[in-house]
C-alpha cells in the first residue's frame, strides 16, 4: 500500500548538524503556509510568517498548515542545513542579517544548494 509520494524540494541542504524538529503555534489569520516557510515568534509568542512585523527568523516550517481560521500547531525544524533558495518569507520581505544571525544561534544553518536537476549527464 503506496501511503504517500515523496516529492524533493531541495529544502534540506546537508548533513553536517543534525536536523531536529519541534511544534509551535502559528497565528490565526497566517493563511496557508507551505514546508520551508521561515517563521518568527511575536508578542504573543506565536509564530508568524517572516516579515516586517515581528523579531527575527526562529525556525523553518517542516510541513504545510493551515491556519487561516484558527491557531495551529505546526512541527517545525529547530536545527539543520537549509537552502536558502528554498525559503520562504512574506512578499517583499528579505532576510536579514539579523535574521541569519538569530537562525545560525538556533543550529539552523542557512547555504546556497544547487539542486540536483540543475546537473545531466554524466556531471552527476
Amino acid at each position: 500500500m503506496l501511503i504517500e509520494t515523496f516529492k524533493g524540494d531541495n529544502l534540506i541542504a546537508g548533513n553536517a548538524h543534525t536536523v531536529t524538529g519541534q511544534t509551535v503555534t502559528v497565528k490565526s489569520g497566517e493563511g496557508e503556509l507551505k514546508r520551508g516557510s521561515v517563521l518568527m515568534r511575536d508578542a504573543d509568542d506565536k509564530f508568524v510568517l517572516a516579515d516586517t512585523s515581528a523579531g527575527t527568523a526562529e525556525v523553518i516550517l517542516a510541513a504545510d498548515v493551515d491556519a487561516t481560521e484558527a491557531d495551529t500547531v505546526a512541527e517545525v525544524f529547530a536545527t539543520g542545513d537549509f537552502n536558502a533558495n528554498a525559503l520562504i518569507v512574506a512578499d517583499g520581505y528579505t532576510l536579514t542579517e539579523a535574521d541569519l544571525v538569530s537562525l545560525k544561534n538556533a543550529g539552523i544553518y542557512i547555504s546556497v544548494a544547487v539542486p540536483v536537476s540543475a546537473y545531466s549527464g554524466s556531471h552527476i
